[in-house]
């Protein structure tokens, strides 16, 4: 049995509730964002249903305020150090690094013992050193292969065996990060639970490198296409705009130059569009596969009966995230709060949950998570890690 997910909000009910909370942010200097901060938790979990039910947010605003003067505190100290004193901001980067792993582990089981669904709590069991292996082992290594073939490749040697320890090293460095990232979903997929119900998934490091190799084979379609559309360009109007710009005289500007110059700008704004639009559209294909991947290999057990699965398609996403963003700049930002119900109902009607949910016999877990630090310094520092 398919239940598709749903979001009931519109947004026009979230516009009041996002004025509101901008306005007492502001005058509260700040303190009321913890308020805020639930408020927008509880809409959005409000409006999210799933086979009949919806789904809640359980945070205090204390909560929340608590862990967020720490995380900004530490944030403060962090940037007076690197301003003033260079030297210790090292020794507080590497510090950063080291505690990486914890912040990005406390701040997912924050927010799933925080949510609910039937009255039942979301789990998220993800034992710490499988933080710091997923995180910082995998990602010492592909440090090390970067490291590696970049002194290699640097050493004097002939062009021919640069090119190939080049050519080997971003081979390499493409394998490893898709290992570290295939470890890094692997660690969030199997960690998260309903109840004492946890998720099994079984990620292919295969399936990752050929995204990414897809992903970088987008990118060079787009590459040419933009060369080539440059060329035409230059071709049909290269005449009349390129030498005016090669050697152009302010003092005998006159009206009839604008036509260059704004031919000109026109070609260099719309190349870089597309430089854009191509960026987007390799991000859009990344995200849309590997989403579509962890939730549909993500199921309770071995035997299937209950499990997730994503349709989400590269197109519609990157629609999505172009129409978001020219609706912001259009309206200065006044969009803001129908940019975020649209990408919530985007990304729950692409979602499903399959089985029979009414048959389910779930028990909520003892497990007690009260501290929201690693929730806000993750947020703060833009450590928000996992899969969504």
């Amino acid at each position: 049995m398919e239940n598709k997910m749903q979001f009931h909000g519109t947004g026009r009910e979230f516009f009041g509730i996002w004025i509101v909370n901008i306005v007492l942010s502001v005058l509260t200097l700040g303190i009321y964002s913890a308020w805020a901060k639930v408020r927008t938790k509880k809409y959005f979990y409000g409006n999210s249903e799933l086979a009949g039910s919806r789904f809640d947010y359980h945070a205090t605003p204390i909560q929340i305020l608590i862990g967020r003067i720490i995380a900004v505190s530490a944030f403060i100290i962090w940037y007076v150090v690197g301003q003033f004193f260079p030297v210790f901001s090292v020794a507080l980067l590497l510090a950063g690094i080291a505690i990486m792993p914890w912040l990005a582990r406390n701040n997912a089981r924050f927010d799933a013992r925080m949510t609910s669904y039937r009255n039942v709590r979301l789990n998220f069991t993800g034992s710490l050193l499988g933080a710091y292996t997923a995180l910082l082992g995998r990602g010492s290594v592909l440090f090390i292969v970067f490291i590696a073939f970049g002194t290699f490749a640097s050493a004097p040697t002939n062009g021919w065996v640069t090119f190939i320890f080049v050519m080997s090293g971003l081979i390499a460095g493409l394998f490893t990060f898709a290992w570290v990232m295939k470890g890094v979903a692997s660690y969030f997929a199997n960690g998260y639970g309903y109840g004492k119900l946890t998720f099994e998934a079984e990620l292919s490091t295969g399936y990752f490198v050929r995204t990414y190799l897809g992903a970088i084979g987008i990118a060079l379609c787009a590459s040419v296409g933009i060369l080539l559309f440059g060329g035409v360009i230059v071709f049909l109007i290269g005449d009349s705009v390129i030498p005016n710009i090669e050697a152009f005289d302010w003092e005998s500007f006159n009206v009839s130059d604008m036509s260059s110059l704004f031919s000109m700008f026109a070609v260099l704004l719309l190349a870089y569009a597309m430089m854009f639009l191509s960026m987007l559209m390799a991000s859009a294909y990344i995200a849309s596969r590997i989403r579509n991947h962890v939730f549909s290999l993500m199921q309770v057990g071995d035997t299937g009966d209950y499990r997730l699965s994503s349709n989400m398609k590269t197109l519609d996403y990157t629609v999505l995230i172009i129409t978001n963003f020219l609706l912001q700049v259009v309206t200065l930002g006044l969009a803001r709060p129908w940019v975020k119900v649209r990408t919530a109902r985007y990304l729950l009607s692409v979602t499903s949950v399959h089985g029979d949910l009414d048959a389910l016999s779930v028990y909520e877990d003892e497990s007690n998570v009260k501290s929201s630090i690693g929730d806000e310094t993750s947020q703060v520092f833009d450590l928000d890690i996992g899969i969504s």
